[in-house]
């Protein structure tokens, strides 16, 4: 969970914060009506309310939230900024928003529920004449050269292979697996062209997330992986791109090759990529030729890279039949139990104890009341 010195980064990341207040300031009229989903520390809102917005509705679930409070008070705002300590998901408002503005990426704009949060805001919570921000990102893939972020991800084989293991498996996994760059590309690091492989249009119905490029060589090199990143439309033509080289809050995403590939001026690359729109599930496919013949080619997949059971991929089949577990009987058993008539200690002690901490029975049952009535009470 982020705390405020991570919100207090982002609000300082002037490039982001540029685009967010300028569109914000062309949108936002004496008398709008605003929403900001993911909130934060509410640097978004405390900008709409200075624009002129009527109404400033601030939603987010982390506590930190709770700081827009004292900043509104400290800034003569707090009249007309309300604060949703909730998901938008919980919210119901009596008027529409005119403007939505949000930024729930993480390094790509494929992160956790993003799509799907912005495509109910926009149905159910937007005016039909209301604008979304940001309008659409664009994702951009090229071929990267770094002894130093391919050498950090031989180090996580490393420790089983000098106590004399073979750790083959260990390697199979670490490079089938999608990397954060940590912000260490830089754009002289690309040995490619780079090519726009998919475009997210917000709010819009969910569509696949995949492409094929093709990629020139800029210049002789050794590719270590591709490089991801994404161009940022926040309204007409304010907008930034994160591709390396830029010091931003987002790093780029890193998919590794199985081997490096030496790549000569008469190179031709063609890559294949897919994600989930939760950006959990990735694929990539690497071809290099040259005058027509193949050099060498890489089918990866993050399928491969992240250890598994037959169990739990059966589990995971939209065909399979589940039954609750244990503990999926106590959620249900407590949940049934938050009726508005029980406060959170009676909850507690109607349900049988909890021996699945190394604290008392009871107390662990109380916490584990309250971790459900944070997450599902109101």
């Amino acid at each position: 969970m982020y705390s405020v010195l991570n919100y207090g980064y982002m609000a300082a990341d002037g490039v982001r914060m540029d685009a967010y207040s300028r569109a914000l300031e062309r949108l936002v009229k004496p008398g709008s009506i605003v929403l900001d989903i993911g909130a934060g520390t509410g640097i978004f809102s405390l900008l709409a309310a200075r624009a002129g917005a009527a109404r400033v509705h601030a939603v987010e679930p982390n506590p930190a939230i709770w700081v827009l409070a004292e900043l509104a008070r400290e800034n003569g705002l707090a009249d007309r900024i309300t604060i949703h300590h909730a998901t938008s998901y919980d919210l119901d408002l009596t008027e529409k928003a005119d403007v939505i503005v949000s930024d729930l990426r993480g390094s790509l704009p494929v992160h956790e529920e993003h799509f799907a949060v912005l495509r109910d805001a926009k149905a159910r919570l937007l005016a039909p004449s209301g604008v979304l921000l940001p309008a659409r990102d664009d994702l951009y893939v090229s071929l990267f050269e770094s002894d130093e972020i391919v050498g950090s991800l031989h180090r996580g084989a490393i420790g089983f292979e000098q106590r004399g293991w073979s750790a083959k498996a260990i390697r199979r996994s670490i490079f089938n697996m999608p990397t954060s760059d940590s912000g260490k590309l830089r754009s002289n690091d690309l040995v490619t062209t780079s090519a726009c492989w998919s475009s997210i249009t917000y709010g819009a119905p969910a569509q696949p997330l995949e492409g094929t490029v093709e990629l020139l060589p800029r210049r002789r090199g050794t590719a270590h992986g591709l490089a991801v990143w994404f161009a940022a439309t926040i309204y007409d033509d304010l907008g930034f791109a994160t591709e390396p080289g830029t010091t931003m809050v987002y790093s780029r995403f890193v998919l590794p090759l199985l081997e490096p590939i030496a790549i000569d001026h008469d190179d031709r690359i063609s890559v294949v990529l897919r994600v989930d729109e939760h950006g959990q599930r990735w694929a990539w496919d690497t071809k290099v030729t040259t005058n027509g013949q193949p050099k060498a080619r890489f089918r990866q997949s993050s399928f491969f890279g992240a250890p598994t059971s037959p169990e739990a991929l059966l589990r995971g089949s939209s065909s399979f039949k589940p039954h609750r577990s244990k503990r999926g009987d106590r959620v249900k058993d407590a949940l049934a139990l938050m009726d508005g008539s029980r406060t959170v200690a009676e909850i507690a002690k109607e349900l049988p104890a909890s021996l699945s901490s190394s604290h008392s029975p009871e107390s662990a049952t109380l916490e584990e009341v309250r971790d459900l009535v944070a997450r599902y009470g109101r």
